[in-house]
């Protein structure tokens, strides 16, 4: 005992200091985690919201600017070696950066020329706006728009703010997301617009019987929806091309026409029906040269130029290809009318349905949703969002043309998976949505997920590799009077967010209470790490029969965890946050305890039943060591052989765990397989794991009874693998007599479940097995 006075005393306030720094410091990351979910679900609630283009790109900038505290937030176009601004908040509509730019600096230029982003604190004044060159502790992020799949190459995102923090890693990362979908939005947006515009004005040329009117009206529609700075028609006749139509401010057009049509850029592409962009022989704007075909000859040619380098992206290279086709068959009148409204139907399948994969685009899938919540004759509607892990790597590795070769691969296996009535959207990217049409609760969510992981499951083929993909999934359900598309949107893709936080192939459920879910989350994490310390944990026992005899052979030891508030918490919720905090290795440790020293007292008073204990165990045990894992099955009096550590085949694993494995394993330690066949790697794990048993997952028992689903004949097969490599099979989830007859007549040995008994408290098992010894 110290008393006031030892000197010991400082130690003990030093410790106390320490302790009190280290609450401080997770109650800050507790609240930075808050402050960035609330950010990222403010941002996509701007993007998903419907609005114009323009409309959604000062609204993004507004927000950025609030929830970053900074004083300009803008979007810079480098052009030569000035940034001219294109939108912005914080900046005057008469603002000479709009007109006049300023010079691109270093950090900026560093960060087109590389597509990374970047961040400065104390800028210099070579980096900052005009109206902050004389603002002193400026700090700035800088974040690319090239390189994100848009059509906003040189364009750049950047922020200021005088007198603040410096942006972190952090903020970049929020920063970037939020870009990527901003612009992916904003190019749906105006392509969708300009498609609609075409689709409205189309028919409408159609119906010209004057060619005049008719290329007049095609000019200003081609500039219109090219958004470039001046538009011509050429007319191709005798091998002479002149001007016909003109949409042009300059109105210099006419002074070099008629000229050979052989003498238009890109002639040998326009002849073979093909569109043309790149330099103009006589400016430095680059040009669009789209031709108009009738019979596989060029009769005319669309041209615009631009000075942005996007005017001449895909999406608008497209637009001018579809008006080309509606001006040859104009032009053809009569006798191609009907050509027309073929193209018009087909320019409306392009406007519901994503070009490469043929499934519903963006704004069919919004459609859809509000029509399932709508009409669903339950007055739910469940919605999957999901993107592919790791896609960027394949797409940087082996090209666009791999990647997309990839999605369309996706998106024939993820048809299989759709039910009748439900509908799957390609997102954009790698990003898919999939409305359940009828779902009435989560599980329908989480079994479709499950759905789409297996369907992923097997390697894609892909220009002579085997690539393997898993899908990051957000789940919500939405109900009719309280939820809409956009609102669903947003929320299954924050749910995504969570789930690709946890790693690969993940899951995570946003529903009605989500929100506070997120609070409880982390309340949970911190509560879990004095669970163990307030004696809040204990052990229960499930029994593992011999099914023949009716006998219990072992033990199975299951962990639970009551709250003294909360009350009794699922451990499949508080054993991901053991493993996420890293107290699973102390909670792991201690059940392991528990499970030897419960058994060797059993094994004391009941020698001659031959009891031995089943224990699940994390990678993240494995990777500790296992010496510690000897040492506490030693240290409780029982002998490893007695001792079987159940691991599930799709643990992830951050480190090679093979000596640990192989060292318990010689000190006569057993493995068995949990939940066998619910993974694509189940056969391969068997090679690189010395697995001795195999547990048969729930779901395949209880489907045996059923007739001509397959269920008897995959327990089969299971037994029959766990037979030829002399491993032992045992049955989980038994829960009816019907299962248990059907286990029987398999010849299955071993299984556990609710029909043969619960897991039971210590005192609860120690009396079954007394009654069993007194049966014998």
């Amino acid at each position: 005992m110290v008393a006031y006075g030892d000197p010991q005393t400082p130690r003990f306030e030093s410790e106390a200091e320490t302790l009190r720094a280290a609450l401080s410091r997770a109650e800050g990351a507790a609240a930075a985690a808050y402050r960035d979910t609330a950010r990222l679900i403010r941002l996509l609630t701007v993007i998903g919201t419907p609005s114009s283009p323009g409309r959604l790109i000062d609204r993004t900038l507004t927000v950025l600017s609030e929830v970053f505290a900074a004083d300009v937030v803008c979007i810079a176009e480098a052009i030569d070696d000035r940034l001219f601004v294109t939108a912005s908040c914080g900046l005057p509509e008469d603002d000479p950066a709009f007109t006049d730019g300023w010079p691109v600096g270093p950090t900026a230029r560093r960060v087109i020329t590389s597509g990374s982003a970047a961040a400065r604190h104390a800028v210099p004044p070579a980096d900052r706006p005009p109206p902050l060159r004389d603002v002193e502790g400026t700090s700035a992020a800088w974040i690319p728009l090239s390189g994100m799949g848009t059509e906003f190459a040189g364009d750049v995102l950047a922020l200021y703010r005088s007198g603040g923090d410096l942006f972190t890693p952090a903020d970049l990362q929020v920063l970037l997301s939020m870009a990527y979908r901003m612009y992916s939005a904003v190019e749906s947006r105006e392509r969708g617009a300009a498609i609609e515009r075409l689709a409205q004005a189309g028919p409408g040329l159609a119906r010209h019987l004057d060619v005049g009117s008719l290329l007049d009206e095609a000019v200003v529609l081609l500039r219109e929806l090219t958004g470039t700075d001046a538009a011509w028609v050429l007319t191709v006749r005798d091998d002479l091309a002149e001007v016909a139509a003109v949409a042009d401010a300059a109105g210099d057009t006419g002074k070099r026409w008629p000229r050979p049509a052989t003498d238009l850029p890109g002639w040998s592409r326009l002849a073979a029906g093909e569109a043309y962009v790149g330099p103009n022989p006589t400016s430095d704007d680059p040009i669009l040269l789209v031709p108009v075909m009738r019979d596989g000859t060029v009769i005319a040619v669309l041209a615009a130029r631009g000075r942005r380098v996007r005017s001449f992206g895909k999406s608008s290279v497209e637009i001018a290809q579809v008006l080309a086709s509606y001006l040859s068959v104009a032009m053809a009148n009569g006798e191609h009318y009907r050509r027309l409204k073929a193209r018009e139907q087909e320019l409306h399948r392009r406007a519901s349905r994503d070009p490469l994969t043929g499934l519903a685009n963006r704004m069919t899938a919004a459609q859809r949703i509000d029509e399932a919540l709508a009409n669903s004759p339950t007055g739910v509607a469940g919605l999957l969002f999901f993107d592919l892990d790791k896609f960027k790597a394949v797409n940087d590795r082996l090209g666009h043309e791999a990647g997309d070769e990839l999605i369309q691969q996706v998106a024939q296996r993820l048809r299989k998976v759709v039910r009748p009535g439900d509908m799957l959207a390609r997102f954009g990217g790698d990003e898919f949505v999939l409305l359940i049409n009828g779902a009435s609760d989560l599980t329908d969510l989480t079994d479709m997920g499950r759905r789409i992981q297996v369907a992923l499951a097997d390697e894609f083929p892909l220009r002579g590799e085997r690539v393997e993909v898993t899908a990051s999934i957000g789940a919500v359900l939405g109900r009719r009077g309280t939820a809409s598309a956009s609102a669903m949107l947003r929320d299954a893709d924050a749910a995504m967010y969570a789930a690709k936080a946890r790693g690969t192939g993940r899951l995570e459920v946003f529903d009605d209470e989500a929100s506070h879910r997120s609070i409880d989350r982390l309340d949970l994490r911190s509560d879990l790490s004095e669970a163990l310390d307030q004696g809040q944990l204990s052990v229960v026992y499930q029994p593992m029969v011999e099914l023949k005899s009716n006998t219990i052979r072992s033990f199975e030891a299951l962990a639970r965890w009551r709250h003294p508030e909360r009350g009794n918490v699922p451990p499949d919720v508080f054993i991901p946050l053991a493993e996420e905090t890293g107290a699973i290795v102390p909670i792991g440790a201690w059940v392991l305890d528990q499970a030897c020293r419960q058994l060797a007292m059993w094994q004391r008073e009941f020698p001659e039943e031959h009891l031995t204990m089943s224990v699940n165990i994390s990678a993240v045990q494995l990777e500790r060591g296992h010496g510690e894992l000897l040492d506490v099955i030693r240290a409780a009096g029982v002998d490893p052989t007695d001792v079987w550590l159940e691991v599930t085949e799709h643990m992830d694993t951050a480190e090679d765990i093979s000596s640990q494995v192989s060292s318990l394993r010689d000190a006569g330690v057993h493995f068995a397989l949990d939940d066998f066949g619910m993974s694509y790697s189940s056969l391969a794990y068997l090679q690189r794991f010395p697995v001795e048993g195999l547990k048969i997952d729930r779901s395949f028992v209880a489907a045996m009874p059923e007739a001509g689903n397959g269920g008897r004949g995959i327990v089969r097969a299971i037994m029959a693998v766990a037979d030829s490599l002399s491993m032992k099979a045992f049955a989980e989830g038994i829960e009816t007599q019907a299962q248990l007859d059907a286990l029987l007549d398999l010849g299955c040995g071993y299984g556990q479940g609710h029909l043969l008994s619960p897991p039971l408290s210590v005192e609860r098992s120690t009396a079954a097995l007394r009654a069993q010894r007194d049966r014998a």
